[in-house]
C-alpha cells in the first residue's frame, strides 16, 4: 500500500476546489472543503460494512494496548520442527473438516438445538489458518478469522443494549 498514491484523489478534489474558488471566497472555500474531505473520507476511508467502524476501533484501541505492554512482536506462524509442523497441521485441517460438515448440517442427533453457531463457524475458520503452509493463504485466511469474528461481535451488539457492552 502507497500512502502517497492513496490520496491522489483527496488531493486531486482539493486542488479542483481551490482552483474554482473566487478571490475573497475564503470562508466558502473551508466549508465546501469540509463537506468533500468529509464525503471523501466517508467513501474512501471509513468502512462501508453497517456496524464495522465500531469493531475496527475497537480492534485498533486493543493493538495500541498490546504494543504499548509488549511492543512490535515477531514470531514464526507456527514453532517446531518440520514432522512437529505437519502434524499440527494435518491435525487443524482434519479439525477444520469436522468443524466444516457441523457447519453445513452434519450435527450430532442426539443434539436437539441443531442450529448453526459462531462458535463452530469461528473455529472452522481458525483451524483452515492453523492448517494453511502458504503464507498468502495463512493471510486470506486469517482476515476470514477476523470478519467472522466481526460479524459475531456484531450480532452481539445488535442484540445486548448499548449500556450492557
Amino acid at each position: 500500500m502507497n500512502a502517497a498514491a492513496d490520496l491522489v484523489p483527496l488531493t486531486q478534489l482539493i486542488n479542483e476546489n481551490v482552483r474554482a474558488t473566487p478571490i475573497g471566497a475564503v470562508d466558502q472555500l473551508a466549508a465546501d472543503l469540509t463537506v468533500r474531505i468529509a464525503a471523501w473520507v466517508g467513501a474512501n476511508v471509513l468502512p462501508r460494512t453497517p456496524g464495522l467502524a465500531p469493531f475496527v476501533t475497537a480492534v485498533d484501541v486493543e493493538r495500541q494496548r498490546q504494543l504499548a505492554k509488549f511492543g512490535d512482536q515477531r514470531h514464526p506462524d507456527m514453532a517446531g520442527d518440520c514432522t512437529v509442523q505437519c502434524d499440527a497441521r494435518l491435525m487443524f485441517d482434519e479439525w477444520a473438516e469436522q468443524y466444516r460438515q457441523i457447519n453445513n448440517g452434519a450435527i450430532d442427533a442426539r443434539d436437539p438445538d441443531r442450529r448453526l453457531d459462531w462458535t463452530g463457524i469461528l473455529l472452522e475458520e481458525v483451524y483452515e489458518a492453523l492448517a494453511e503452509t502458504d503464507t498468502a493463504k495463512l493471510r486470506a485466511e486469517l482476515v476470514q478469522v477476523a470478519a467472522v469474528c466481526a460479524a459475531w461481535i456484531s450480532d452481539i451488539d445488535r442484540r445486548q443494549p448499548e449500556a450492557e457492552r
